[in-house]
C-alpha cells in the first residue's frame, strides 16, 4: 500500500492503518532497532511503541516520507532503552562506540528547547552530508543512522574496515568544524 494512502488512513483515525504500516515496514523497523539493542525482544518492544508514537503524532504532522518518520521514532526509543538498561551497566561494545562516536552531537534533554535545537542540527547535519562525496554520506548514515557495523559497512562497499574507520573519522571532524562555524555548540 502507498504511504500517502497509509498516513491519510493515520490522519482519518482508521485503526487498520497500524497493521498496514506493520506489514509494510515492522522488518525494516525490527532490523534497525535490533542493530542498536542487540536484544529481539527489546527491539519488538521498540517497534511496537513506535506504531503507538505514530498514532498520537500523525494528526499533528503529516510526515512526506513515512518510512523515515517511523525510522526515526524506532530508532529513539532504541536508544532510549538501551541507555535506561545498561545505565549502570557495561553497553555491548558495538552500540558503546556508535554513541561515543556521535553522543557530542546527541541531547538527552525532552524539552521544547532541546527539540527545536534539535531540528536545527538535523538541518545543519543534512546541509553538511549534501558538500560530501556520495560514498562519504552513504557509509555516514549506515553507520550513524542505520547502526550497521563497520565491518558490514566495509563489505558493502567493497572496502577495508580501516577506510571506512578513516572515511568516518573524517566526516565526522568535519562535521563538527561545519557545525561549529554555524554556531552550533553542544554542551
Amino acid at each position: 500500500m502507498d504511504d500517502k494512502k497509509i498516513v491519510s488512513m493515520f490522519w482519518d483515525r482508521d485503526e487498520s492503518a497500524i497493521k498496514m504500516l506493520q506489514s509494510k515496514y515492522e522488518k525494516d523497523l525490527l532490523k534497525l532497532s535490533y542493530r542498536i539493542l542487540n536484544n529481539i525482544q527489546d527491539a519488538e518492544e521498540c517497534v511496537n511503541d513506535s506504531y503507538l508514537n505514530v498514532w498520537n503524532s500523525i494528526p499533528d504532522a503529516r510526515p512526506n516520507f513515512l518510512f523515515a518518520y517511523v525510522a526515526k521514532i524506532v530508532r529513539n526509543l532504541s536508544i532510549n532503552l538501551l541507555k535506561r538498561n545498561t545505565s549502570g551497566k557495561r553497553r555491548g561494545e558495538e552500540t558503546n562506540i556508535l554513541l561515543s562516536e556521535i553522543e557530542e552531537f546527541i541531547s538527552d534533554k525532552e524539552t521544547v528547547e532541546s527539540y527545536a535545537e534539535s531540528r536545527e542540527l538535523s538541518k545543519f547535519i543534512n546541509e553538511y552530508l549534501h558538500t560530501i562525496k556520495s560514498q562519504q554520506r552513504v557509509m555516514f548514515v549506515q553507520r550513524y543512522w542505520y547502526a550497521e557495523r563497520v565491518k558490514d559497512i566495509a563489505k558493502i562497499h567493497n572496502c577495508s574496515i580501516k577506510k571506512v574507520e578513516s572515511v568516518l573519522f573524517r566526516t565526522r571532524k568535519n562535521l563538527k568544524k561545519y557545525l561549529e562555524e554555524r554556531g552550533y555548540y553542544y554542551e
